[in-house]
């Protein structure tokens, strides 16, 4: 029948769960794994949900899983503050520099490493502050 715009009944079985919410969830947190989304999706709304699941309604919003970034770029304000620094130290002699200590601080982890974890991003989204 033409010109009805009733809604008519649809083929297939309907969604479990909305796309939106969950590429709202990992906008929000950019850090979150998909199995652990899938649980928070289970516990908040009691519908099981497959980590596959997850990720494929990630990567059709938009969303790729990418290891994070090592460290942000140094800002243009850092930048001159570091120059600032060290443009007096840049005549000193070789006896100043032999009674300087130079240390570093070292993290050592005995179980597994928390170094680079992965994060959900969109394309050229690399250096924004909450996917780093």
């Amino acid at each position: 029948m033409r010109g009805n715009v009733l809604n008519i009944s649809r083929c297939g079985r309907p969604h479990k769960l909305s796309d939106r919410a969950i590429v709202r969830k990992v906008k929000k947190n950019p850090k979150i794994s998909a199995p652990k989304l899938a649980d928070q999706i289970a516990t908040a709304s009691g519908k099981k949900v497959h980590p596959e699941t997850v990720r494929r309604i990630l990567r059709s919003g938009g969303y790729n899983g990418r290891v994070s970034s090592k460290k942000p770029f140094i800002s243009s304000v850092n930048q001159q503050k570091r120059l600032d620094f060290a443009s007096p130290h840049v005549e000193k002699d070789f006896d100043f520099w032999k009674t300087v200590v130079f240390t570093d601080e070292s993290k050592f982890n005995v179980f597994r490493s928390d170094g680079r974890g992965k994060v959900w991003r969109e394309k050229n989204t690399e250096m924004r502050t909450p996917r780093i």
